[in-house]
């Protein structure tokens, strides 16, 4: 299998070298300076877990792409994946179309434009952020943890099913952990339901992780939101998926606040929640304002204030 990574930000770059590491033959679309660099210096990463650094030198394409490949990884902002659909639509070959990241919009425009035999939704196990020219990553939330933990996909239709057991299949032979769900759009706001009160708290102290922690009133107001937003995805006819994330509309507010503290915390906390969330305060806030959609007029109070606040 042939994989085009779209996106040269921290989840392009960090998952075509994680791929290439495991013996995928993938190419990484860049553009300008920015291809001039990878191509020029290679790709310098430091795991935020153990301060290792090393240089990648990744395989790098610019547009137009003339060879075909079997997959293009999608990994930009779901914001920002509108003005790719005349790219994705000239890739030769017919490629499925795997968008990695946040997404509250849906895909039914890419399904419309592009076939919806071949879309699938997903997410990429990394957060992180640039250090000028290092890029720092969190994969895993302890160092002892198995790297890439999850990679996520799932069809976005019923058509595209054939597409994501074969990504499932050929990604995972590789030796990476790839959980499928379906619908995919039910694990999306499963995952921002908990993503969102975290991005929220860090706010708060402009994302000092340190100073979120020692505020236990707002650890507890966070689980308490996450709660609540967890019941307005159910409400929104989406089921909770993975299935273990339903507890969390029963877990008291004193335990969660305790959780939600070691997991901000933690090194994991400081650069792949934080550190995006800071990095990334216009995807948080277009996020908030579609949950907002999202949720019906019995949405909790504080919840609400939370989301007008991103």
């Amino acid at each position: 299998m042939k994989i085009l990574v779209v996106g040269a930000g921290v989840t392009g770059c960090f998952t075509a070298a994680r791929l290439q590491d495991k013996g995928a033959d993938v190419t990484l679309l860049a553009r300008e300076a920015k291809a001039d660099r990878l191509e020029r210096d290679g790709l310098r990463l430091r795991d935020a877990m153990t301060g290792e650094e090393r240089t990648a030198q990744l395989s790098i394409v610019r547009t137009p792409v003339a060879e075909e490949h079997q997959v293009a990884m999608v990994c930009v902002q779901d914001l920002h994946r509108p003005s790719l659909d005349d790219l994705l639509g000239q890739l030769p070959g017919r490629p499925i179309i795997w968008y990695l990241g946040n997404t509250t919009t849906g895909f039914d425009r890419a399904g419309e434009v592009l076939g919806r035999d071949r879309v699938l939704g997903g997410f990429p196990g990394v957060g992180g952020t640039w250090e000028d020219d290092v890029l720092v990553f969190a994969d895993r939330e302890k160092p002892a943890d198995m790297p890439l933990d999850r990679l996520i996909v799932g069809e976005a239709f019923d058509d595209g099913a054939a597409a994501a057991k074969r990504v499932e299949r050929e990604i995972g032979a590789l030796g990476m952990n790839v959980e499928r769900y379906v619908p995919i759009m039910a694990w999306q706001w499963s995952h921002l339901a908990l993503v969102i009160p975290l991005a929220g708290a860090a706010y708060v102290y402009d994302c000092d992780t340190a100073r979120v922690v020692a505020d236990r009133a707002l650890l507890k107001r966070t689980m308490r939101c996450a709660s609540a937003a967890f019941r307005a995805v159910e409400r929104a006819g989406f089921p909770i998926l993975p299935r273990g994330l339903r507890m969390m509309k029963y877990i008291p507010a004193w335990l969660g606040a305790r959780r939600i503290g070691q997991l901000l915390d933690s090194d994991f906390g400081r650069i792949a929640i934080a550190g995006h969330a800071k990095s990334a305060r216009e995807e948080m806030h277009a996020i908030a304002q579609d949950f907002l959609s999202l949720a019906d007029d019995s949405m909790d109070p504080e919840l609400s204030e939370l989301l007008g606040a991103i």
